[in-house]
Formats: structure tokens, sequence, C-alpha cells
């Protein structure tokens, strides 16, 4: 048993690895998000299944947080197969039940061992808890299948080749822990056969979704460099994001992202990167925007109308959600805080 310990151990650590390299990305999208929600989960669950033998019950409030292994996984599916609207309210509506009836039944066998509830409702309760679980999760087992699946006939050589080795590893994991894991002697490693199994399925889980995720990007990368826009498109579309930016003066939207201008003038966003640095010398779409909204702003705390006006309101009105970035961004362009350069211009 030390043995499992030792590998869930290294599952867990890989897990977290992954689960910051991800979430940490400095171009995250939503795909790597929903992956590091399922690394987080999947190094709950084992903590809390390596734990049941001398933590019980307490290892069931760690159990809390790795409810989202399942649901985690067919959302980033979701968003690592769909492009347009992955993910919506009656997506999130369906994670959501499933979450809570894991989490309550977390929570009865918790109060039922500690002796915190003693009802007859409660073993009452807890079976209509492990039915609605027992129906919801092959379900969404099913349906992280199928992300996969559809792609299969109906897209490129490149992306049937991803849901090949995306449905492999998937159908791979399942059987090993769902069909030979229940089928294992209790006998078979002291009762821990199915442990040693799912760990392992863990594992492939891990390191193949991570593989996949890595080489879509480079394949994407590639096709970037295959498709750069011409000598003659990279004007007209310079022009056309001007015009959005600066005559419609879209950067003073604070929510405004490269996504927004690629999906308003049709273009691939790596369009959008490009001209940014080849045509407006910039580092990329937000130091564009920001430096536009720091001009913005220096205008604003030198008028004589509004030297009364918070920095806060300062920030807001140049297209800052809140003072923190904007007086980061400020200082990035003028070496000085809004405050410091608003007192320097007016003792001028």
């Amino acid at each position: 048993m030390e043995l499992l310990h030792l590998a869930q151990l290294i599952i867990v650590l890989l897990s977290l690895t992954l689960a910051i390299f991800h979430f940490r990305l400095k171009e995250r999208h939503l795909l790597h998000f929903m992956f590091a929600i399922f690394c987080a989960s999947t190094s709950m669950y084992l903590v809390h299944k390596a734990t049941s033998h001398y933590w019980d019950p307490y290892h069931h409030l760690i159990g809390l947080l790795g409810v989202g292994i399942s649901s985690g996984y067919w959302l980033f599916a979701r968003s690592f197969f769909r492009k347009n609207n992955p993910i919506n309210k009656h997506h999130l509506l369906l994670v959501g039940l499933l979450s809570a009836c894991l989490i309550l039944h977390h929570l009865l066998l918790f109060s039922k061992k500690t002796w915190l509830v003693n009802s007859v409702w409660l073993p009452v309760l807890s079976d209509v808890l492990t039915e609605i679980i027992a129906i919801l999760y092959p379900g969404m087992l099913i349906l992280i299948f199928w992300e996969g699946y559809r792609v299969l006939h109906s897209t490129t050589s490149i992306q049937r080749k991803i849901a090949s080795i995306y449905l492999s590893s998937f159908i791979f994991c399942v059987i090993s822990v769902m069909l030979i894991g229940a089928s294992l002697p209790t006998t078979l490693l002291a009762d821990a056969g199915r442990d040693w199994l799912s760990a392992f399925a863990f594992l492939v889980m891990l390191i193949s979704t991570h593989g996949l995720i890595l080489f879509r990007q480079q394949q994407l990368d590639q096709k970037e460099q295959n498709t750069a826009p011409s000598a003659q498109e990279e004007p007209e579309l310079a022009q056309k994001i001007h015009t959005i930016l600066v005559d419609e003066k879209r950067y003073l939207e604070s929510s405004l992202r490269v996504a927004d201008i690629a999906r308003e003038l049709n273009v691939p966003e790596y369009r959008i990167r490009s001209v940014m640095l080849n045509h407006f010398n910039a580092k990329n779409f937000n130091h564009y925007v920001n430096q536009m909204r720091i001009e913005h702003a220096k205008t604003i705390l030198i008028a004589p109308d509004k030297v009364d006006w918070p920095v806060l309101v300062v920030g807001i009105e140049s297209g800052f959600a809140s003072a923190a970035p904007f007086t980061r961004a400020f200082k990035e362009f003028t070496g000085f805080t809004p405050g410091q350069y608003r007192k320097q211009q007016l003792e001028i």
C-alpha cells in the first residue's frame, strides 16, 4: 500500500503542476482553464483516496474539492473541439447538478461517520443521491466520448488524428477502471488493484491530454506561419483595426479583447496580432490598446475642469476596469503614477 500511496503522490504533484502551468499561460484560452480545473480536481480526488485509510472520515472533506473530474473534462472537451459557444448555461446547469450531488453525498458520508446527523431520512437521501449519480455519471462519460467521436468524420486529417488519440486514451482509461478494475479479485494487491488501475488511468489522461493541447497549439502556430497576411492585405487590415479602435473609440471599452476585433472583422486572431507587431510596432494587442488609453487618461488628468476627479474615475473613463491595472499601465508608459503625473503637470 505504501507503494500505491507513492504513485498517487507522484500523480498528485503532476496534476497540480499541469494545473498551474495551464492556468498561468499568457495566452490562456477556455480549454486551458477547463483542463486546469480537471487537473486540480484529479489531484484532490487522489488525495481523498490516499487518505481514506488513515484520515477517515475527514478525507470526505478533501473529496469535496475533487468532484469536477468528469464534468471538468467534458467542458474541456467541448472547448477543445468546438470553436463557437462551446459552453452555455445549460452545460453549466448539468455540471452543477452532478457536482452538487457529489458534494452532498460526501457531506452525508462525513456527517454519518461523525454522528453529526442521525435521522431516518439520512439513508433514504443517501440512496437517492447514489441513484442520481449512477445516472448522471455514465451520461457524462458518454458526452465526453461524443465530443471526440463527432469530429472523426467532419474535419481535416490533423483534427481526425487528434480526435483518434483523444478517444483511444479515454476508452482505454474507462475500460481499465470500470471493466477490468471491477472484475479484479479482492485479494489482488491487497484489494488495491482498482486503485492502481485508477492511478494509471489518471496518469494516461493527464499526459495524453497535455500532449494533445501542445500538439494542437503547434499545428495552429504552423498554420499561422503558412497563412501569414500578404504585404497588400496587412495595410488594409491595419486601417480597419485603426478605424474600430481609434475612430470609433472602442479602446475605451474595458472588456475589449483581441477576439472581439477578430470576430468583428472575420479574421483569425493571429492576423490581428501580426498587424500589431508589424504595422503598429506594438508588443501585442493589449499593449497597443493600453497605450491609447494612457494617452486618453493624460488628457483627463491635466484638464482644468477635471482636476478633482479621483484616479479611479480617470482609469474607468479611460477604459480600465479598476485602479490597480490603470496605475501599472500608466507607470509602464510614463514612469509616473497617475497622481504623480497630475501633480507634476499642474506645477508647470
